[in-house]
């Protein structure tokens, strides 16, 4: 690591450090070439230059990029060039041991927690000692690739357009919310509202109310307050605790004619008066059976309460200082560590004055900019430039010889890419053509192409953190209202039986149905999956999946013992053997199941079971969805054969319903698929999401909700709570143990991850879901490049384009590819 730049230096060694940067920047000779330019004194080589080799990858895309500026770009494929055409502070890459992860530096030479000896504290607030105040020491060797130096003036100038109020730049939020949030970044991005209320949301966190509805008072205007006199609103469109981050507008479709009235009474922001009209509205909807029968007095969730007044905020006060020509101090709103605040710098928000300015424009009422949006509109500080773009057709990337890291010495072996080419396609079959002729070096797969290269060499599975499961409704005034509602006097009410949906689960061959209906899914009998970091800050390898915990988790799901004396000695022995699959445990639930619904009037002998699945938004089936529905039904005719349920039960898949998991919750469905996924690196909050009503947005927001009251519902945990070496048994409600791993209420580390496992196991074993599979991406890369790794990191992914290595120069590649006979065998 280079040694920090001090605040100290005198002026004239800081004009040293710009002159320095400058010719640090400057374009440079070939290596041998020492003479001037027109200097007729140099010798002259006249031998024949060997060819130097070129190494070029070849990749593909579905649609064209439109927007990569830093500060507006929306769509993934955008974010794909981040890493060409900047550099970040700060970077993290594979450790030399080759499986841990390090972080390296690069438009920074240092990032440090400064908040102790923050000599300013007083002014900017701030009474924290630690994780609130960095110093983000800048490398002087950045520059654009013209040969223009990078500076603290660039990073000001460049937040400054980011947070300007007349841009309302997309990304700005990401330096006013979460990790990065700069301090007074908000206000000023909000100056355009100036003497306008200020409204606060009601609901602090989502559970508790600043202003109660029975305190409310109806004004002389027609208007309700609170006691205090405080101006209250409902807001449409504004995040709201109460529905975890989304806006009351998110889900207009549910009451269309109350929601379109209420819009009619909404300013520009959205903010609706509080009246008796406007409760009315309201009110109908949230106390329906569509919204789940919330009590009138949950109105206070849904509003907003004048907190004061917008005030102009000047840059000043904004938390981004400049303290030195090469050096920022950076000012949380609030406290974060530096893991955290590093993982949130290895992103930019650096942009070209000069372009940026160039390519400004207005629209409507604000000010825009095209600014990377084309080559010429482009300026990289990153290892590779834009040469060529062609909407719709292919964009190529050269290497930027004013990049620092092409002479800085810390990056040898790194980035052997000389040009990057990507061409635009979007039919699949296309690109996998291409891909077997040489012409691209990766390609995405899909299901049908897994039964041909599953076996390949050259196959990447990419785990994400996404569970496939199919989730229920089990209530049964909901299952006998879908009863009627078909009219074909099928039976669904049977669902309403646990070990009825358990019975499903048994007879799933999840190693099957990933194999032969997913674009290389693999099998799940959990929730959480090996991308769940519980320690990621401290501990690179703290995969929940794989403690004991989480371990015992899945044998309690599927009533697998360890042990002395048992089939299985260890609970690593034990967890290998899960499959989730057994037949013989299936059939013994139907046909209990059977029974016991004959008995209590729920089913006739003989009687059909229909079960609808909605399974995506889609506007029709795919033919994995078809392939799903197919083995689910072949899984559950095997599994029912020789009881009474032999050859009675139908799964048909549907699509066009963006609404399912809302739809579930309420009962209009019986059954849908979904998935849950993101926040990897934390599985405590994550798990909340099955669990709390509160944290959701309500009862009905939690798609498992249907015939099942976390709130209500007990589970039991048998753990030595005490740390005695005794172990007790402690009810509570699922709720009650989802907010104790996340109030503070247990804070050991074990504590939690025992409570976590009980709380995975616990909703499974429920029965509102069945865990299926994990989403994995599908790829093949080509015999011409080599990752640094085949094993993914959620940190460093492969090794990305800066270890990546070729086995084949273009030259020897096109030879290699012509030998073939122009088709690859990757099979």
């Amino acid at each position: 690591m280079m040694k920090k730049w001090l605040s100290q230096l005198l002026a004239v060694m800081m004009v040293l450090s710009v002159l320095l940067a400058v010719a640090a920047c400057q374009p440079t000779t070939q290596p041998g070439n020492t003479a001037a330019p027109g200097d007729s004194s140099a010798p002259v080589d006249t031998s024949t230059p060997a060819e130097t080799p070129t190494y070029t990858y070849n990749s593909v895309m579905g649609a064209s990029p439109i927007n990569w500026n830093p500060h507006a770009w929306q769509m993934d494929n955008e974010d794909w060039l981040r890493p060409y055409i900047t550099a970040p502070f700060i970077d993290i890459s594979i450790a030399p041991d080759g499986v841990n992860y390090e972080w390296v530096y690069e438009a920074a030479t240092a990032i440090t927690d400064i908040t102790a000896t923050f000599a300013d504290k007083d002014a900017w607030g701030i009474t924290e000692t630690e994780n609130r105040v960095y110093q983000i020491d800048l490398n002087p060797d950045v520059c654009w690739e013209d040969g223009t130096p990078i500076n603290a003036d660039s990073y000001i100038y460049s937040m400054q357009q980011l947070l300007d109020p007349a841009m309302k730049n997309y990304r700005a939020n990401s330096y006013f919310v979460g990790d990065a949030a700069l301090q007074n970044a908000q206000a000023y991005y909000n100056n355009d509202k100036a003497g306008q209320p200020m409204w606060a949301d009601n609901s602090t966190d989502g559970t508790a109310l600043v202003h109660e509805y029975s305190t409310w008072v109806l004004g002389a205007d027609g208007q309700y307050t609170a006691a205090d006199g405080t101006a209250l609103r409902f807001a449409l469109t504004a995040p709201s605790n109460y529905l975890g981050g989304d806006a009351l507008g998110d889900y207009s479709q549910y009451f269309e004619e109350s929601y379109a009235a209420l819009e009619a009474l909404a300013d520009a922001d959205g903010m609706v008066p509080v009246t008796d009209e406007t409760i009315g509205l309201l009110k109908g909807f949230i106390t329906s059976d569509d919204w789940g029968n919330e009590p009138e007095s949950n109105l206070a969730y849904y509003a907003v309460y004048q907190n004061g007044v917008y005030e102009v905020t000047p840059w000043e006060k904004v938390g981004l200082l400049k303290t030195g020509e090469y050096q920022l101090t950076y000012i949380l709103q609030d406290p974060t560590t530096w893991f955290y605040f590093a993982v949130a710098s290895t992103s930019t928000w650096l942009v070209n004055e000069k372009l940026y300015e160039a390519n400004k424009k207005t629209v409507e009422s604000l000010v825009a900019t095209d600014y990377c949006t084309s080559a010429e509109t482009t300026m990289s500080f990153g290892p590779y430039k834009i040469v060529s773009f062609e909407v719709d057709k292919q964009f190529v990337l050269d290497r930027n010889e004013n990049w620092y890291g092409y002479k800085d010495g810390k990056h040898e072996g790194q980035y052997m890419t000389d040009m990057v080419k990507v061409d635009i396609i979007g039919d699949h079959n296309t690109q996998l053509q291409l891909f077997n002729q040489g012409k691209l070096d990766e390609v995405d797969l899909t299901s049908d192409d897994m039964p041909t290269y599953r076996m390949s060499d050259y196959l990447l599975k990419t785990d994400e953190t996404f569970t496939m499961r199919f989730i229920f409704a089990t209530s049964l005034e909901s299952l006998t209202s879908l009863e009627d509602e078909a009219g074909d006097g099928a039976n669904k009410r049977i669902l309403s039986y646990d070990d009825f949906r358990k019975a499903i689960s048994f007879s799933i061959d999840r190693a099957r149905f990933a194999a032969e209906a997913t674009s290389a899914f693999k099998p799940a009998y959990f929730l959480l999956n090996n991308l769940y970091y519980y320690n990621i800050e401290n501990d690179a390898e703290s995969q929940y999946r794989n403690t004991t915990q989480a371990k015992e988790a899945v044998l309690r799901i599927y009533g697998i013992e360890y042990g002395a004396g048992k089939t299985y000695a260890t609970v690593d022995e034990a967890y290998a053997a899960v499959t989730g699959y057994d037949v013989e445990a299936a059939k013994a639930l139907f046909q209990s199941v059977y029974e016991k619904a004959i008995a209590d009037g729920l089913y006739t002998d003989g009687q059909a079971i229909n079960i609808t699945c909605m399974c995506s938004a889609a506007s029709s089936l795919t033919a994995d969805d078809t392939r799903q529905q197919d083995l689910l039904n072949e899984f559950v005719t095997a599994a029912t054969k020789g009881t009474g349920l032999e050859g009675k039960i139908t799964f048909k898949f549907m699509s066009g319903s963006s609404s399912r998991y809302d739809d579930v919750a309420s009962g209009k469905v019986e059954m849908i698929r979904g998935a849950w996924g993101g926040a990897a690196f934390y599985p405590f909050s994550t798990i909340r999401v099955y669990c709390e009503p509160d944290y959701m947005g309500g009862l009905a927001k939690i798609h498992e909700s249907n015939g099942w009251d976390p709130t209500k519902e007990k589970l039991t945990i048998t753990y030595d709570f005490n740390h005695d070496g005794t172990a007790e048994t402690v009810e509570q409600t699922f709720q009650y143990w989802a907010k104790s791993i996340n109030d503070g209420t247990y804070a050991d580390p074990e504590d939690k991850l025992a409570i976590l496992s009980w709380l995975e196991s616990g909703i499974v074993m429920a029965g509102q879901c069945i865990p299926v599979a994990t989403y994995t991406t599908g790829s093949l890369f080509s015999k011409q490049i080599q990752f640094a790794t085949l094993t993914y990191n959620i940190m460093y992914d492969y090794g990305g384009i800066r270890l990546m290595t070729y086995n084949y120069s273009d030259a020897e590649w096109d030879k290699y590819v012509a030998d073939q006979g122009g088709t690859l065998n990757y099979e």
